[in-house]
């Protein structure tokens, strides 16, 4: 996800807008499809209700299940990013309406091996889902920033993160992660920014946001599919949980 750090003011009024985007049936709730598009910001009810429709049509299930089914893993994502939030905000001793937002940024710093992955505590329009990106060397890492920026590598000397950000290594060879910190450099920069997340498990997508990247990098090479709950989308916090990701620094 793109890297901006929200207050819980800003978050408010973020909210608000949403809730503008809302059609005018007055003091209406949202519907499954325009919470699910909150949920994506940048995505549109048109694109996520086509793709809802292919997604029933290859399960032979309702849209309506789909779309039940694929809002409850975004509503899920959401829920872990911001129990990642809370927690980095107690452990740096801020509170939430502190002007760090989830806390105090820092710099990312090297990894202990190639192929290894940070998580960041982050959002897209202040829906918080998190931002990853995986190493290409112990001092490069390659990522999707967001926005309208493309996918690229960039230093870690300088490169900055939330409190609370993780590192972690793949349980896998050598040559294995190697090669897919390989992938991520030589084939996955370069790329538009994907929106949804929702339906991002493309690992030759033309577009890719953070996770898809790290996801593909290492599904392409060595077939390890790193989506810890197999849905539709593949977040951050679903690679963060996934039991071949290990945890071995907290920033």
């Amino acid at each position: 996800m793109k890297r901006r750090v929200a207050t819980a003011g800003a978050a408010l009024c973020v909210a608000a807008m949403l809730a503008g985007t809302v059609p005018a049936a007055a003091n209406a709730a949202p519907s499954a499809i325009e919470e699910l598009a909150a949920l994506n910001p940048g995505t549109t009810t048109t694109e996520l209700s086509r793709d809802l429709a292919q997604y029933a049509k290859s399960k032979n299930i309702s849209v309506s299940q789909a779309t039940n089914e694929v809002l409850a893993e975004a509503r899920s994502s959401q829920l872990s990013a911001n129990s990642a939030k809370l927690s980095a905000s107690k452990d740096a001793g801020l509170s939430l309406n502190s002007s760090s937002g989830s806390g105090s940024t820092v710099v990312l710093g090297s990894a202990a091996r190639r192929g290894d992955i940070f998580i960041s505590p982050a959002s897209t329009l202040f829906v918080e889902h998190g931002h990853t990106g995986i190493y290409y060397t112990t001092s490069v890492v390659v990522e999707a920033p967001g926005g309208d920026k493309l996918s690229r590598a960039v230093a870690t000397s300088t490169y900055r993160v939330g409190s609370g950000s993780i590192k972690q290594y793949i349980s896998a060879t050598t040559t294995q992660r190697e090669s897919a910190a390989n992938l991520a450099y030589g084939s996955l920069r370069g790329k538009e920014y994907n929106f949804n997340f929702a339906f991002n498990r493309n690992a030759y997508g033309t577009k890719m946001n953070c996770s898809q990247l790290v996801w593909a990098a290492y599904l392409r090479t060595t077939g390890l599919d790193l989506d810890g709950n197999g849905g539709t989308g593949v977040y951050p916090y679903n690679i963060r949980d996934h039991s071949r990701t290990v945890t071995y620094q907290t920033l």
